[in-house]
């Protein structure tokens, strides 16, 4: 009996055939805004013009969305980045068992994370220099201080990015550099003395402060702002809440060690009626009523931190209706989401930007000084870590 052979024709068929389904896929489902896995906004699919095609915008952007659009694309970089992880981790063991005194503290565990003193329940970064990114801090700093008048203030973040645990006394470098290119009318530092402060501080595994972090954050930024605010003026807990969820944050979810064992705690507080709205458009940002109903959601990949805070946007505007206490502009990464409001009370207006989502939601590059004469300005905060400050948009999404 003569075996069915199959023909190249077949094969070559159903590679031509297989990104048209994936693509006709995306018709019935439609795009997708978010990714939770990664924490960051997802490229949609550009508008065509001749102008973007010929300035080559509109391609990257259509690469752009084919890798976060089409079907199963998050399921092929998780694959992807599981490989990846195995291939790091054994390089790093081999390494590591030939010249252990090149270790100190740090188990790497995938490619930029660790553990630390073997603490399976953690992960840190690796620390990084950012001796390369100098250009980009001095566009950022050229853009935000030149505006006679309008006070600058600097808050910097520490965390695992900068802080090298083996050697916690190192010389405070990042800020020093970042305080000589802004020139601020004011500026402090949230301050990671060793690894045992960095864990009362944030969250196991995730780069963000947890909720009794954040709470150090907005006190030491009330009084960056308002020097002469009396104590009982800073607004404290009316009740802080272990909730009975474990979260893996985004250090687990981009190496794909779930490996926290915390409760996700969250503070409430009671703060004075107030409207937000979100890049133009009335709503509640994040979820803390629900939280605080204890209505929680338990997939074990939800990040809980943007759920309940509330996610990232280019643009959100906070009204406490105080016309004598003038208008913030406050431009921040994910760091200041769990302290917005917080900050907000201070002020009757306070506009809240993220750079790495302004232009692709205004369509334009954000501009500083037309924004703050725009809306009356008074007093502008930046208030970010390393990422932040030294890195451009084209790790946008990457601290996440």
């Amino acid at each position: 009996m003569k075996k069915k052979r199959f023909k190249p024709a077949v094969l070559l068929i159903l590679l031509f055939a297989l990104p048209l389904l994936l693509l006709w896929g995306i018709l019935f489902r439609g795009q997708l805004d978010r990714s939770d896995t990664e924490n960051r906004t997802l490229a949609r699919f550009p508008a065509f013009s001749v102008s973007a095609f010929l300035g080559g915008s509109f391609q990257d952007g259509l690469e752009d969305a084919l890798g976060d659009q089409l079907l199963f694309s998050e399921q092929v970089k998780s694959v992807v980045q599981d490989g990846r992880n195995a291939l790091t981790s054994l390089q790093k063991s081999l390494l590591y068992a030939l010249q252990p005194s090149l270790s100190g503290g740090y188990s790497p565990i995938a490619e930029g994370y660790n553990h630390y003193r073997n603490e399976e329940n953690r992960i840190v970064e690796t620390p990084r220099d950012y001796l390369d990114c100098q250009e980009h801090l001095n566009r950022l700093a050229e853009a935000f201080r030149n505006h006679p008048g309008i006070p600058l203030y600097l808050y910097f973040i520490e965390n695992s990015r900068v802080v090298d645990f083996d050697h916690p006394d190192r010389p405070d470098e990042p800020l020093s550099r970042i305080v000589e290119a802004f020139r601020p009318d004011g500026w402090d530092v949230f301050h990671v003395a060793d690894y045992e402060d960095y864990k009362a501080k944030f969250y196991q595994t995730d780069h963000h402060w947890n909720a009794a972090g954040s709470y150090l954050g907005y006190q030491a930024v009330s009084r960056l702002l308002h020097p002469d605010l009396p104590e009982e003026g800073l607004y404290k807990p009316v009740k802080t809440v272990e909730l009975p969820v474990v979260f893996q944050g985004s250090y687990a979810r981009q190496t794909h060690v779930l490996c926290a064992d915390e409760p996700f705690t969250v503070s409430f507080f009671d703060l004075p009626a107030h409207r937000v709205t979100i890049q133009g458009k009335k709503g509640t940002y994040g979820h803390l009523s629900l939280y605080e109903r204890g209505k929680v959601p338990t997939d074990p990949l939800r990040n809980h931190y943007a759920y309940c805070y509330g996610g990232d946007y280019g643009l959100l505007e906070y009204d406490f209706r105080q016309p004598d206490q003038g208008n913030l502009l406050l431009v921040a990464s994910s760091y200041s989401n769990p302290i917005n409001a917080l900050i907000a009370s201070g002020y009757d207006h306070t506009f809240v930007v993220d750079l790495r989502y302004w232009e692709s939601w205004d369509g334009s590059p954000f501009d500083p000084a037309a924004f703050c004469t725009e809306h009356n300005i008074g007093t502008i905060l930046l208030l970010g870590d390393a990422g932040f400050f030294f890195t451009d948009e084209a790790e946008k999404g990457a601290e996440e």
